[in-house]
C-alpha cells in the first residue's frame, strides 16, 4: 500500500469535517443574523414586570398593586413558571403601522390591553387582546405563527399591560416592529425555518426509500427521529399550530411533549442499531433499552398527563439521554469504530446545542438568541453526521441517490413555504414593495415549474431498476395485473418468462461485483436487441433474475424468442476490468389466454417451475409448458 492511499481516509475525513464545520457556521451565522435583527427591534422603553404567585390578579386589581413592587425587567424569560406574570411598558408617542411581537409561541394565555391615562389617574381602555395557544388560531388578530397584535396608531401617552401564565417555560421576548420591517425579517426567518424543514424532511424521505429498497430496519428508525423531530420544532415555533393542526388548541398543548419523547425514543433505538450494541457488553444494551422505554413511556402519558410536568420531564431525559450516547459512541470510536466517530460528533454538537435549549428553559442562563435556534442548528449538523455514519456502510450509487432525493424534496418544501410567504407579503407590503413581489412572484413560478419536473423524473426513477434501466418488479407486479386482465377481456394468449443468468454468483466471487454489474447491463442490452415489440415488458425481477411480459403471444412464439436470446447471450463476450467474460442463460416460459383474476401469479409460479427444470437439465436451455 502507497503512502498516498494510506493517508486518504484521513485525508477524506478531514475534508468531512471542513464541510461540516463549514454547514454549522453558515447556520450560525443566520441564526446570529436573525437574532441581530430581533435585538434591533427590542422596546427601547423600561419594562416593569410583576410576578403574580397567587395568580389572582386581573386587569381592575393589578392598578392596586404599589408602583414600587413592579420590577424592572432586562429581560423576559421567567423559566418554568406557573405564576401570572406581569408585564407593564409606557410608550410615550405610539407610531402608525406598528405591530407588536411576542417571540416565542408557546404560551398558554396572554391578555393585553392597550390603554391610556386620564388626568385624575385612572385608566381609558383602547384595545385589548386575548392571545394564546390554548385557543383556536384563527382568533389571533394578525395570522401568524408567533403572537403578533397592531398598536393603536399614533397615540400619545399609551401603556401596554401585559398578562401571561403558561404551564410551559415563560418567555415574553417583547419586539416592536415597522409592518414593512418585519415583513423583511419574516422572509428571512422563513428562509431558514425552510432550509430546517426541507433538509429534515428530505432526510427522512430518503430514509423511507432506503428501508423500501433495503428493508434494514435502521432507516426507517432514522427517519422516525428525523420526522419527529421536525414535528417538534414546528411545534415550538407555532408552525405546527398554524400549517398542521389549527383547529385543535388540546394537542398544540401537548404536542411539544409528545413529540420531545418520540424524538428521543426513535434517536436511541437507532444508535442502538447503528452501533450494534446487541453484539457488544450487556449492560450498554440495559441503558439503552430502559430510556428507550421510559420515552416511548412518556410520550404515551403526555397525551392525558400535566404538561408542566411532562416537559419537566423531557428536559430531564434530554440532559441524561445525550450525555449516555455520546459517552457510548466516544467509547466505540477510541476502539476504531468509524461509525462511532461520526456518532461522536454528531451528540458533541447536539449536546452543546440541547444543554443550552435546557438551561434557557430552566431560566439557568439568559441568552442573547432564542436557544431553538441554537437546537435546530445542532440538530441539522447532528442529522448530517448520522447520516455519513451511516453512509459508510453503503455504495456511493446510494449516496448519490439520497442526494438526488435531498434536493429534490428541499426544493419543493422551499417553494411551498415561499409561495406562502409570498401571499402574505402581497396583502400587507407597501406600494414601494410591490416591485419586489411581482419580481419574487416569477422566480418562484420558475421554481415551481423545475419542481413539477424534479417530481415526474422521481417518479420515472421509482419504476426503474437504476443499473439496468429495465422497469423494476414493482413495475412488473402492477403491470402483469393489467396485461392479464387485456388477455382475459380480449381473449389473446399472454405469455410469461423468467431468466437466470447461469453461474452469475461465482461471476461476481471470481471477477467481483463491479464485474457482476457490468454483466448485468449487457445482459438487458442483448435482452432489449431480442425483445423489442411495443407492447413487450421487459423487467429485472431480482438479483440476476428477468422476467419477460409477451402479450398476445402463442407459446411457440415465446419459446422461439427465447430461444433466439439464449443463443444471443451464449455468444455474448463482456470485457468489464480486463477480463472477458462469457454468460448463459436459462429461462422457463408459458403462455395461455388468462381466465380468472389469479391465473397471472400462478403462471408466473408455473414459469419459475420451468426456470428450475431448465437448470435441473444443464443450464443454458429454454423450458416451455402450458399451464
Amino acid at each position: 500500500m502507497t503512502k498516498a492511499t494510506e493517508h486518504e481516509p484521513l485525508y477524506n475525513s478531514l475534508w468531512l469535517v471542513a464541510l461540516v464545520a463549514g454547514f454549522a457556521a453558515i447556520m450560525l451565522f443566520i441564526v446570529a443574523s436573525l437574532g441581530s435583527s430581533t435585538q434591533e427591534q427590542s422596546i427601547e422603553q423600561q419594562i416593569f414586570h410583576y410576578h403574580d404567585a397567587s395568580n389572582e390578579l386581573d386587569l381592575v386589581t393589578i392598578d392596586q398593586i404599589d408602583e414600587r413592587e413592579w420590577i424592572e425587567s432586562h429581560h423576559q424569560n421567567f423559566g418554568l413558571s406557573s405564576a401570572s406574570e406581569w408585564l407593564k411598558v409606557d410608550f410615550p408617542v405610539s407610531k402608525s403601522n406598528q405591530v407588536l411581537e411576542i417571540d416565542y409561541a408557546m404560551l398558554d394565555s396572554v391578555q393585553l390591553w392597550f390603554r391610556t391615562k386620564n388626568d385624575d389617574g385612572s385608566y381609558q381602555l383602547i384595545e385589548s387582546y386575548q392571545l394564546g395557544d390554548t385557543l383556536p388560531f384563527e382568533q389571533r388578530p394578525i395570522i401568524h405563527d408567533k403572537f403578533l397584535v397592531p398598536l393603536p396608531a399614533e397615540l400619545a401617552g399609551m401603556q401596554l399591560l401585559l398578562r401571561t401564565q403558561s404551564k410551559g417555560p415563560v418567555k415574553v421576548p417583547l419586539k416592536l416592529w415597522l409592518k414593512t420591517d418585519y415583513i423583511v425579517y419574516t422572509a428571512s426567518h422563513r428562509l431558514f425555518m425552510g432550509l430546517f424543514f426541507g433538509y429534515m424532511i428530505t432526510m427522512g424521505l430518503i430514509n423511507i426509500f432506503l428501508y423500501v429498497s433495503t428493508r434494514k430496519i435502521t432507516f426507517i428508525t432514522y427517519a422516525g427521529y428525523v420526522f419527529c423531530f421536525a414535528l417538534l420544532i414546528a411545534s415550538i415555533h407555532g408552525l405546527g399550530y398554524r400549517f398542521i393542526w389549527p383547529e385543535n388548541p388540546w394537542f398544540q398543548e401537548r404536542s411539544t411533549a409528545i413529540f420531545a419523547f418520540l424524538t428521543l425514543s426513535f434517536i436511541l433505538i437507532f444508535t442502538a442499531q447503528i452501533l450494534e450494541l446487541k453484539k457488544l457488553k450487556f449492560k450498554y444494551r440495559i441503558v439503552f433499552n430502559f430510556f428507550s422505554v421510559v420515552c416511548v413511556l412518556g410520550a404515551i402519558i403526555s397525551f392525558i398527563a400535566p404538561y408542566n410536568i411532562m416537559i419537566k420531564i423531557v428536559l430531564l431525559m434530554l440532559l441524561l439521554v445525550i450525555p449516555v450516547i455520546l459517552m457510548v459512541s466516544l467509547r466505540l470510536a477510541y476502539k476504531g469504530s468509524a461509525i462511532a466517530k461520526f456518532f461522536s460528533a454528531a451528540w458533541m454538537v447536539l449536546l452543546f446545542s440541547g444543554l443550552a435549549a435546557s438551561v434557557d428553559n430552566f431560566h439557568w442562563l439568559n441568552l442573547p438568541l432564542d436557544s431553538s435556534y441554537l437546537l435546530i442548528v445542532g440538530a441539522m449538523t447532528e442529522t448530517l453526521l448520522l447520516a455519513l455514519a451511516v453512509a459508510t456502510s453503503y455504495s456511493v450509487q446510494r449516496l448519490e441517490a439520497k442526494s438526488a432525493h435531498l434536493e429534490a424534496a428541499k426544493n419543493e418544501l422551499n417553494a411551498m413555504q415561499a409561495q406562502d410567504e409570498l401571499l402574505t407579503l402581497q396583502k400587507q407590503a407597501q406600494i414601494d414593495l410591490e416591485e419586489q413581489v411581482r419580481d419574487r412572484t416569477k422566480e418562484f413560478e420558475e421554481a415551481l415549474a423545475g419542481l413539477s419536473k424534479v417530481n415526474d423524473e422521481l417518479q420515472g426513477m421509482s419504476e426503474t431498476d437504476t443499473l439496468t434501466g429495465l422497469s423494476n418488479r414493482r413495475f412488473f407486479e402492477n403491470h402483469i395485473i393489467a396485461e392479464a386482465a387485456r388477455s382475459r377481456r380480449e381473449k389473446q394468449a399472454l405469455a410469461v418468462a423468467l431468466l437466470d443468468i447461469d453461474h452469475f454468483k461465482q461471476i461476481n466471487d471470481t471477477y467481483g461485483h463491479q464485474c457482476g454489474d457490468d454483466c448485468l447491463v449487457a445482459f438487458a442490452k442483448t435482452m432489449n436487441k431480442i425483445v423489442k415489440r411495443p407492447g413487450d415488458l421487459l423487467s429485472r425481477y431480482g438479483g440476476e433474475e428477468f422476467v419477460v411480459l409477451l402479450p398476445n403471444t402463442s407459446l411457440e412464439g415465446a419459446k422461439n424468442l427465447l430461444e433466439e436470446l439464449r443463443v444471443a447471450v451464449e455468444k455474448l463476450v463482456i470485457e468489464s476490468q480486463g477480463h472477458k467474460i462469457r454468460l448463459t442463460v436459462s429461462a422457463g416460459v408459458t403462455s395461455r389466454v388468462v381466465g380468472g383474476e389469479e391465473e397471472g401469479n400462478k403462471m408466473l409460479a408455473y414459469a419459475d417451475k420451468l426456470l428450475y427444470q431448465a437448470k435441473k437439465d444443464g443450464r443454458n436451455c429454454v423450458k416451455s409448458g402450458n399451464f
